[in-house]
């Protein structure tokens, strides 16, 4: 093959490459990771369980592990689905029935997400109950703060 005709092979393949290896950097660069923090407020009560409702709206994100939190308490990861964890939907519980109980506002779990594109996803977080350790139900409010990858 002669040097000129070489030379157009070989600029035709590097133009055919160039875009492919410029969709795969975008796509890395819209890949992040996120944490969204969860808080039960129990007021005077000890919190002895909760179960709360996580949903991803909007955007592409998938929970891809799940932590304790703060407390002796709930510092051991709670209980959910695992297969769930990709739907966009999760139910989170845990229950501590002895020993010393958080009361007030405290962590109880760490969602860990993945987020793929450049749009932010919206969370919707439903308390769905908090008891203290006999059963009995309490009132609680739940909120939640996002936060880089740990």
């Amino acid at each position: 093959m002669s040097k000129p005709a070489m030379a157009l092979l070989c600029l035709a393949l590097s133009a055919t490459a160039a875009p492919a290896a410029r969709g795969e950097a975008a796509t890395r660069e819209s890949l992040r990771f996120e944490t969204i923090d969860v808080y039960v407020d129990s007021g005077d009560k000890g919190l002895g369980a909760y179960q709360f409702e996580f949903r991803v709206i909007g955007g592409n994100a998938e929970v891809v592990g799940v932590e304790g939190g703060e407390s002796p308490a709930y510092s051991a990861a709670p209980y959910y689905d695992p297969s769930a964890l990709r739907g966009g939907y999760l139910i989170v519980a845990a229950f501590e029935p002895e020993g010393a109980v958080p009361a007030g506002r405290t962590r109880v779990a760490t969602l860990h997400l993945m987020v793929r594109g450049d749009r932010d996803p919206d969370y919707d977080l439903k308390l769905v109950v908090a008891a203290d350790q006999d059963g009995n139900s309490i009132a609680g409010d739940i909120t939640f703060e996002k936060g880089d990858a740990r």
